[in-house]
């Protein structure tokens, strides 16, 4: 009974090795493809194509709900990433140097928001389509969301913790009961304290990163992802970007290796090996 545990404790410890070796492996694979297209930055534009580009943002249409929630900029929103939380002391932090600095917060639903908006390097205008980062994440729509929804899963933060997406700049959190026009309710006391709307924005007028592949609507470039190309959004620029992927996958495969230790000497008292 005791080596079956121990072989089942291993298995499921060298699952947590692959894993991780994986995201280390896919976070460095992606590091060396935006270095190597930001490194080509064509003239033209040819569909099917990979480029890194960085230029200022122009909003067209800002995505659903965006008037909601108090950014300290002006500006149209073009889209924001969005999260969920409930603080397991009810005393989060408002004052802290970095929002969702608190560790004692759960995500319990995140999503995507887009409108229409393009980005201006300098020779031109593309039109920017997240489309593929609400799929690939499996976004929640922010306009059908509940605050009654408080189970936390790994699906649950997908969107928040996106690796393709490194937003900083514009940030701004909530306490829920002030934020109630989001969520249909007739009063801020339907919803209990140490609940928190969290957004991080791409505004009009600032300077965005984006990496992606081209398809041409009617003559107008569109940068977006696909199966072999993600989409990557950054508003600290690519070289930032390109080190919080290496930092990632350095984490990422310390931590696989030191599963792997582990899930080997597991699996081999398990087994009855050693």
């Amino acid at each position: 009974m005791v080596e079956a545990v121990r072989t089942i404790i291993g298995i499921i410890l060298l699952a947590s090795s692959l894993w991780f070796g994986y995201q280390a492996i896919t976070a460095r694979i992606l590091c060396r493809s935006v270095s190597a297209s930001e490194d080509e930055s064509p003239p033209t534009l040819v569909d099917g194509e990979t480029i890194a580009i960085e230029g200022t943002i122009h909003v067209r249409d800002s995505p659903p709900l965006s008037n909601s929630f108090p950014i300290d900029d002006a500006e149209s929103i073009g889209a924001y990433v969005w999260r969920l939380k409930e603080s397991e002391s009810h005393n989060y932090n408002l004052d802290a140097e970095e929002p969702g600095a608190d560790m004692n917060m759960i995500t319990y639903a995140s999503g995507i928001e887009s409108g229409t908006f393009l980005i201006d390097d300098g020779r031109r205008e593309i039109r920017i389509d997240t489309d593929w980062l609400v799929e690939t994440h499996d976004s929640t729509d922010i306009t059908t969301v509940s605050p009654d929804w408080t189970v936390s899963t790994s699906l649950s933060k997908r969107s928040w913790r996106s690796k393709y997406i490194h937003l900083k700049e514009n940030w701004a959190v909530n306490p829920i009961p002030t934020m109630k026009y989001i969520f249909d309710v007739d009063a801020s006391e339907e919803i209990p304290d140490g609940e928190y709307f969290e957004a991080r924005t791409i505004l009009d007028g600032e300077v965005l990163a984006v990496y992606g592949e081209v398809t041409m609507d009617q003559d107008t470039p569109v940068l977006r992802g696909s199966d072999e190309t993600p989409l990557v959004l950054s508003d600290q620029g690519f070289d930032d970007f390109s080190s919080r992927l290496r930092r990632q996958s350095v984490k990422n495969g310390l931590a696989s290796s030191g599963f792997a230790v582990i899930a080997s000497l597991t699996l081999a008292n398990g087994l009855g090996i050693v």
